[in-house]
């Protein structure tokens, strides 16, 4: 492809050249030969910089949004655009043939629940005959495939290049969560989506978007340009899916122009719950769709995912799909790493690893656990370093409200000073009326060695933070580790001990 054409959509752009382009990136580091470089001016970094290495590595051309990067080189041609991030995006959309109008495409987005509502999505997706593929924070689904992640939502050009895999590799459908960073940079602005949904609102990011209402508005595009992408290759008018029950709702409500399906446990939602009965390895109840209603039984425990099966319902109700197949889908979906993931070989008690790292999931979780447990609580948890600070004693009261004993550890410290973090977390067991028993050992490995350690018959001990997770963040270093491995050693030896 000409790199004209790639450019055709990028309004504004002045061309100075033209070449053949076989690729499209935005890391000089994956450059090769004939590719366009598209410096992207990041968080951290401005890929102007990095325009000298990129062409020293093949690219035939390079897209600047700074007109003093845009040096004359031979044989390369030069774009100048008033936003190489949204160029990035219309050319990649051009470049790989647009194929989000070729799948069905159904966003998530939301503070907690993406990763298991987007299973359950394709769960019932597939169940009603479709094929999809999956994009999400434990991996991406292509085909039969299945490929590791780097973002929740990845780059503009790696979404529209995952799709066209999808599409080549005989997909129909595709489901993908939708973080709010993505939509605040403009990394799915192109994607044609049919379906979107939102779990709920809680305190996220807020180290990057500032305030609750701008992290709001991020996620509130996913439902305020939706259908306004252009012609899908299938006729399926695009819904709306809300959390009836959410505080959030009436906000998100203002900001729906397509057709709305609400799911939730109130009689006024279009899909829900009746007749609910939780136990640890799952829950039984009667899905209402509309006036239909079927009993199901669903592999996944906790009243959270109860809900996060009647947002997947929904969105399976709202697009026409079959509804005995809707069923059949959900209770078919198995566990997702890392959400509610029970540890095997402990016994007389319990061990979940769950990736609760906001008050919100910290508190579904611990609750759930609360609901179900024969004994006591036990808590093993931390707060990411280099992150919202202000979350840090809410999760600390949470924890002292709602756990017999808890352990305060690191998660990720990055570049923060670890026992700062625990400090701030410790401010919130100090605010909370009464004795609330709490252990501080900085060492994670020895934290889930501890809690395992004092669990007695029907305790069940929750590690929250991480989830599906295989490192930890120390420093400059990124070390591998993984609390479903070290759960398991903790369980070995204490039968040896």
């Amino acid at each position: 492809m000409r790199f004209s054409e790639l450019l055709r959509d990028v309004k504004g752009a002045r061309l100075l050249g033209d070449s053949i382009v076989t690729g499209i990136s935005y890391d000089s580091r994956r450059v090769m030969p004939g590719h366009v470089f598209v410096a992207v001016k990041g968080e951290r970094t401005d890929g102007h910089l990095f325009i000298p290495q990129a062409i020293e590595k093949g690219a035939s051309a390079v897209i600047v949004e700074d007109e003093s990067r845009a040096v004359e080189n031979p044989g390369v041609a030069v774009a100048l655009v008033p936003d190489s991030r949204l160029a990035l995006s219309l050319a990649a959309k051009a470049f790989f043939k647009d194929p989000s109008a070729e799948l069905l495409v159904v966003g998530i987005t939301g503070t907690k629940g993406k990763t298991t509502t987007c299973h359950l999505v394709k769960s019932v997706l597939d169940a009603s005959g479709e094929r999809t593929g999956l994009i999400g924070t434990v991996h991406n689904i292509v085909g039969q495939e299945i490929r590791p992640v780097t973002h929740t939502t990845p780059e503009s050009s790696d979404l529209q290049n995952l799709f066209r895999d999808m599409v080549e590799a005989g997909c129909t459908a595709a489901t993908m969560e939708v973080s709010s960073h993505a939509l605040a940079m403009g990394r799915v602005k192109h994607i044609r989506f049919d379906a979107a949904v939102l779990t709920n609102i809680g305190r996220d990011h807020l180290d990057y978007h500032g305030t609750l209402e701008r992290y709001m508005e991020a996620k509130a595009t996913l439902f305020s340009e939706l259908g306004l992408s252009g012609e899908k290759r299938r006729d399926i008018p695009p819904v709306s899916v809300l959390n009836v029950d959410d505080e959030a709702y009436e906000y998100f409500r203002g900001k729906v122009r397509t057709r709305l399906v609400t799911y939730g446990m109130s009689p006024s939602a279009e899909v829900r719950c009746l007749e609910l009965v939780l136990d640890r390895e799952g829950s039984r109840f009667v899905l209402a769709l509309g006036d239909w209603e079927r009993k199901l039984r669903l592999s996944l425990p906790g009243r959270f995912n109860v809900m996060n099966a009647l947002a997947a319902a929904a969105v399976g109700y709202g697009l026409g799909m079959d509804k005995d197949a809707i069923v059949k889908g959900l209770e078919a979906c198995p566990p997702v790493r890392g959400r509610v993931e029970t540890v095997p070989g402990a016994k007389e008690f319990s061990i979940w690893v769950d990736y609760a790292h906001t008050p919100e999931s910290l508190k579904g979780v611990l609750e759930t656990a609360r609901e179900m447990t024969q004994g006591r609580v036990i808590a093993v948890f931390g707060c990411g370093g280099d992150r919202d600070k202000g979350k840090r004693p809410i999760m600390g009261q949470i924890a002292a409200q709602l756990c017999e004993l808890t352990i305060i550890t690191n998660d990720n410290p990055r570049t923060e000073d670890p026992e700062a973090i625990l400090d701030d977390i410790e401010r919130g067991f100090e605010s909370v009326p009464g004795e609330h028993r709490h252990l501080r050992i900085s060492d994670r490995r020895e934290a889930i060695r501890e809690a395992v350690a004092r669990a007695k018959p029907g305790d069940i001990v929750v590690i929250a933070g991480k989830g599906h997770e295989t490192y930890q963040i120390i420093g400059d270093r990124v070390n591998h580790f993984d609390d479903v491995e070290e759960a398991r050693e903790a369980v070995l030896e204490r039968k040896e001990g």
